[in-house]
């Protein structure tokens, strides 16, 4: 393992940039048991104290969790904003809310500006999902069917907030979908062909239309979703 021992100024910031480093660059992968502090203080060159620290600086930043009896566990290979974890602590109802607030908006800027590369993209993750063999097939290829959608509003903002929700939005698609196999034949036929119509409508430049359908889509895979 290729450590670099930290000078010894500003310890702790370098001891946690270090480890930072190390979680990135995939020495210890998410899921992973941390060495001990021991062991964090041997190999940085510090003393107990200092590695003990910079631990919990990366507990705080949300790459790190302790677990009491089992040790210091990898979480995210990068650090966890506030929203980020809202996003994980929230429920599938409120998800919902969120991703039908931006995708109806996100399909009518899309279909105002949506590029001929913009709809071979989203035609080509339409096409996948259209042809999945299975369902997590399905959920991957829905997900870059929206995502495609999203870019395709060129605005970055909208972008970047949209993935911020990519984990979450894989947790509750696959728990959407995990019974896509008891769907009954008009039901799958109605999904699709939603998918279709949202295709449709922003290759045609019809904002109005991309916003109803969006909509649509939603509603058709999401028990319970509201109408209007």
């Amino acid at each position: 393992m290729a450590v670099r021992e930290v000078e010894r100024d500003s310890l702790v910031a370098q001891c946690s940039a270090e480890l930072g480093r190390l979680i990135k660059h995939g020495e210890w992968p998410v899921g992973a048991r941390i060495p001990n502090e021991q062991e964090l203080a041997r190999l940085l060159g510090v003393g107990r104290s200092t590695s003990r620290e910079a631990v919990r600086s990366l507990i705080a930043s949300g790459q790190l969790s302790s677990r009491q009896g089992s040790g210091t566990f990898v979480v995210s290979a990068t650090p966890v904003s506030e929203l980020d974890r809202q996003i994980q602590r929230s429920d599938i109802s409120e998800v919902f809310e969120v991703r039908l607030l931006l995708e109806v908006e996100a399909s009518r800027l899309a279909a105002h500006r949506r590029t001929n590369a913009d709809l071979e993209e989203i035609m080509r993750s339409l096409s996948t999902r259209q042809s999945a063999a299975s369902t997590a097939d399905v959920i991957e290829a829905d997900l870059r069917f929206h995502a495609a959608i999203v870019a395709a509003t060129h605005n970055s903002v909208l972008i970047t907030l949209y993935e911020s929700f990519t984990g979450t939005l894989r947790a509750t698609t696959a728990e959407i979908f995990s019974s896509r196999d008891q769907w009954s034949a008009a039901t799958v036929r109605r999904d699709e062909k939603a998918h279709t119509d949202l295709y449709s409508a922003i290759k045609r430049g019809d904002p109005r239309a991309a916003a109803l359908v969006a909509r649509r889509v939603m509603v058709c895979t999401v028990p319970g979703a509201p109408t209007s």
